[in-house]
């Protein structure tokens, strides 16, 4: 079998790279802020044009779970107000959540999972159909 062109850890270190930070030029950083080690250095010196294609294509696709999260977030919100919009005050999400439609409470249950996993993004990369 054929080795892949393309190493996974060069790709994670290229989608790993902060391009904003300007402090140190001739530094690399990753985008927690820590700085590449020498052995990353070199490694993404080594960088082939596929790597660089299948790291843009992954920073794409984290994008557009960005979007598909930042949708998902709001029409949480929404659902859950039109029912509150309906309940006094102090009432707590249990309360708009029995007082729901059975498919407002289904879209409830599937989107609940969504925003309140811990890690979003990776919830949507292990559940997405793609």
């Amino acid at each position: 079998m054929p080795s892949s062109s393309v190493r996974p850890e060069v790709v994670l270190l290229i989608t790993d790279l902060d391009l904003d930070r300007h402090e140190d030029p001739p530094r690399c950083y990753h985008l927690d802020g820590r700085p590449f080690t020498t052995a990353e250095h070199q490694l993404l010196s080594t960088m082939t044009p596929a790597e660089i294609a299948a790291a843009k294509a992954q920073m794409r696709l984290e994008d557009e779970w960005e979007r598909e999260l930042d949708a998902m977030k709001d029409a949480f919100v929404e659902l859950l107000m039109k029912y509150f919009a309906r309940l006094p005050k102090v009432s707590v999400v249990s309360d708009a959540v029995a007082i729901m439609t059975d498919e407002d409470r289904t879209e409830y249950e599937r989107l609940v999972k969504i925003v309140t996993a811990q890690d979003t993004l990776e919830y949507l990369a292990e559940h997405s159909e793609n």
